[in-house]
């Protein structure tokens, strides 16, 4: 009978174990899906504005690395920073400011502005003519990036300087996708973006079937190496706007492994030829041959480089 008793005491203990493993992974599941209370803010001064709360967990609007660890906030100097979020503000664009806290520092707010600004001012107008709202989150759980068509939303709090620029840079990617490149005829491309059926005359099918049958579905023989990021595997949507920022933040990168895929080098091109004009641009960091990356942005880059060509 003994051995029968340690044998029970065993099994509770394991389904003890058990149990309380899970109580903390619902716990754990609840901090990082938990829903935050967001203020709009219209008014720096103002201590009670109203408050918004998401109507679904930020993460599961958008899987573009949902929640990230609270990080030191690195600030490299920004020259006349003032003068930037000035210039930000004369773009007329419709803008929100949204927190976590009934206050932000206007300082800086003035210095995401000037961010964006500074990346806005580096790529050539036509590229960004359809984008008229942005979002800017002071928040921790919402998504560092955000976009459709028109409107970018962008977190600026919990994220260094280049992180921010290189995450705007994606989110301008679907911008050029979604917003510039536009078909109009009525017959169907078998690509759906949301609801919105795009037509077979869009710029970008020509991109999206280079390494998709359709939104959800890659070609045949799609490999790794076809891709220039782990999550520009995930839709033909990400693949184009992981494209985008890898061509304009990394150009020598992307050169030194679209030699080792045909339809690497041809997503290189498309961009070169359709989007750019022909013009390519430099970078510091050099690629090893081979070598891929989950997420284009948050590969180191040159900001000075990248600013200096506003």
């Amino acid at each position: 009978m003994f051995p029968e008793k340690i044998s029970r005491l065993k099994k509770y203990l394991l389904l003890t174990l058990l149990v309380l493993m899970v109580i903390c992974g619902v716990q754990t599941a609840r901090g990082f899906f938990e829903v935050e209370e967001l203020y709009v803010l219209n008014d720096f001064a103002t201590l009670e504005p109203p408050v918004i709360t998401a109507s679904e967990p930020a993460n599961a609007a958008n899987p573009f690395v949902p929640i990230l660890s609270k990080t030191a906030t690195v600030k490299r100097p920004l020259d006349d920073a003032a003068n930037l979020s000035a210039k930000f503000d004369a773009r007329n664009l419709k803008v929100t400011l949204l927190s976590s806290a009934p206050q932000v520092a206007a300082t800086d707010v003035e210095r995401c502005k000037s961010l964006i600004e500074s990346t806005l001012a580096a790529l050539a107008n036509d590229l960004v003519a359809s984008l008229d709202e942005m979002k800017l989150f002071f928040a921790e759980r919402n998504p560092r990036g955000l976009s459709n068509s028109h409107l970018v939303e962008l977190r600026c709090q919990d994220l260094d300087d280049d992180e921010v620029v290189s995450v705007l840079v994606h989110e301008l990617g679907h911008i050029v996708d979604l917003g510039k490149l536009k078909g109009e005829t009525l017959a169907p491309s078998g690509f759906v973006d949301g609801e919105a059926k795009i037509p077979a005359d869009d710029p970008s099918i020509k991109f999206y079937r280079l390494s998709w049958r359709n939104e959800t579905e890659k070609n045949f023989l799609s490999e790794r190496r076809d891709f220039v990021s782990g999550y520009a595997m995930t839709d033909p949507f990400e693949d184009f706007a992981e494209s985008f920022n890898f061509y304009v933040l990394h150009g020598e990168d992307f050169r030194a492994i679209k030699g080792e895929s045909r339809i690497l080098a041809a997503k290189y091109d498309f961009l070169k030829d359709k989007i750019f004009t022909g013009v390519e641009f430099e970078s510091a960091r050099n690629t090893q041959t081979g070598k891929r990356v989950w997420d284009t942005t948050l590969v180191e880059f040159d900001q000075a480089e990248f600013f200096a060509r506003g």
